[in-house]
Formats: structure tokens, sequence, C-alpha cells
């Protein structure tokens, strides 16, 4: 705003001086249109220095405003600043009034519940509680058969004598119950072992049973292949015989083709058993009626 009225002011100035003529145009004489000139100037001067103080103070104004105005605005992005914490608080608030809503529904739903169960808990204990009051109604004939029997009793004074009696032979029975309960199973513990032993030494019988039907089977083949090893020996021993025959006749008969061929020799000594010996000499006689024979072909055949 200041650099606008300045430029006012300068440019009104500009102006003033160009509409003063040129000095060369002005006339020696013209000293009073000079003054005139001169005092114009002056008053241009004070008025442009009125103008200049005029717009300090309205810049001074302008400050002032300005900074007013920085102020408000400084005030205001506070104001803004509080409203967005404001509302971001409020958005907060709201979401813990939600959660909070929604866990006060989530309790109210299980009190709900609770209190449907507890109903039906309680419509379940009606019906026991009748129920028991029935029992007791119908047990009440008991006390006055008590009394009934003490009466006729010796034994007993009062009902509580009856009680005491009863609550001992409750005990007892219990105890003995358990008693037997307890013998019960030892009895199921020593069946069991019984069964396990009984079934270890049926295992061991199966064993020995099976290992004896495989000793039998061994005895029945071992006993079949004695039978086998006689019969092949006695066929071995009727098979030697029926050889050693048939040796003897063999040697008897090379024996007498040797004393056939040895007709000279009276003496024989242990040529008698040599039987190599014999055929030896056999052979040899053989061998010499062979050459004969062919001697006698061949004289045959010259002549």
């Amino acid at each position: 705003m200041a650099h606008s009225f300045g430029d006012y002011y300068s440019n009104m100035l500009k102006d003033k001086l160009i509409q003063m003529p040129i000095q060369d145009e002005v006339p020696l004489n013209s000293t009073v249109v000079l003054l005139d000139k001169r005092r114009e100037l002056a008053e241009v001067e004070a008025a442009l220095a009125a103008q200049k103080e005029e717009s300090k103070v309205k810049m001074k104004l302008i400050e002032q405003r300005r900074e007013e105005l920085n102020k408000k605005e400084e005030e205001l992005k506070k104001s803004f600043a509080k409203f967005d914490k404001f509302l971001r608080e409020n958005d907060a608030k709201q979401s813990r009034a939600r959660s909070k809503i929604s866990i006060e529904t989530e309790l109210t739903k299980q009190k709900e519940k609770d209190i449907s169960r507890l109903n039906n808990e309680l419509d379940d204990l009606i019906i026991k509680r009748n129920r028991l009051k029935k029992k007791v109604e119908s047990y009440a004939v008991y006390p006055k058969f008590l009394e009934k029997v003490i009466k006729m009793s010796k034994e007993f004074q009062d009902i509580r004598m009856v009680n005491i009696r009863f609550e001992t032979l409750f005990v007892t029975h219990n105890l003995l119950l358990t008693k037997y309960h307890e013998d019960q199973e030892i009895i199921k513990t020593l069946k069991s072992n019984h069964n396990n032993i009984m079934k270890e030494k049926e295992n061991e019988i199966m064993m020995y049973h099976n290992a004896l039907a495989a000793l039998t089977h061994q005895l029945e083949a071992a006993k079949a292949k004695t039978i086998k090893g006689e019969s092949v020996w006695a066929h071995i021993q009727n098979t030697a015989a029926k050889r050693t025959l048939v040796l003897g006749m063999t040697k008897m008969a090379i024996f007498n083709l040797y004393m056939h061929v040895r007709k000279a020799e009276m003496k024989l000594g242990t040529l008698a058993e040599d039987t190599d010996i014999q055929l030896q000499a056999v052979q040899q006689n053989i061998l010499e009626l062979r050459d004969t024979v062919n001697e006698l072909k061949k004289g045959l055949e010259i002549s």
C-alpha cells in the first residue's frame, strides 16, 4: 500500500516537472515565474511529505491490523487445534462408549443366559424339592412304626438308639461290602494270574507236543531209513553171495584151465591160490596155441 502511494506522488512530481518549461525557453525577465514554479515545487514536496507521513501512519495501522490478523489467525489455529482435539476426544469417548455398550450388551446377554440357566436350575430344584417332599411324606409312617417297635421291644429305649444301631449296622455293612469288593479284586487278580500261568503252561505243553511230534516224525523217518538200509544191506549181502559164488566158480574154472595147461606140474604150492599167475599161464598157453595155429595155416597155404 505504501509502495503504491509513493509511486503515485513520484509520478505526480514527474508530471509537474515535465509541465515546467525548459530553461532555454524561459525568458530572462521571468523570475517571478521561476519563483512560482519553485513555490509549486515546494508545495508539491510538502504535499509529498504529508502524503508520506500519512502513508507511514497508514502503514503502521496496516501493520497493527496485520498483527491483529496474525493474532486472530493464531487464535483461530489454536481454536481449530482445540476443536480438533475436542473432536478426537469426542470420537474416542464415542468409541469407548460404543465399546462399553457392546460389552454391556454382551454382559446383558450373558446375564440373561445365566438367569435362564438359574431359572431352569430353580425349576429342577423345585421339582426335586417336591419329589423329596413327597418322599418325606411317604417316609412319615416310619417314625410311627419305630415308636411302636420301641414300645414292643425291650432292647431299645428310644428312636435315637435305633438310629445308632442302624448306623452301626450300616457302617458294618459298608465295611463288609468294601472288604467283599477288595476280596473280589484279589480273586480277579488271582484268576488272572492263574489264567496267565495256565496259558503259559498250555503254550509250554503245546511246544512240547510240537517237539514230540517233530521227534516222532524224525523217529519214523529214521525207522523208514533203517528199514530201507536193512533192505539195501540184505540186497548187498545177496548180491555179494552171488558174486562170491560166481567168483568161486570163476576161480575154479581158471584153476581147471590152469591144471589143463600145466599137466606135468603136479606140485602147485602157492599157485593154487594165485589166480593172476594162473591167468597169465593160461594166457601164455593161448598165445602159444595161436602161434602154432598160425604156423599151421601158413604151412597149409604154402603146400
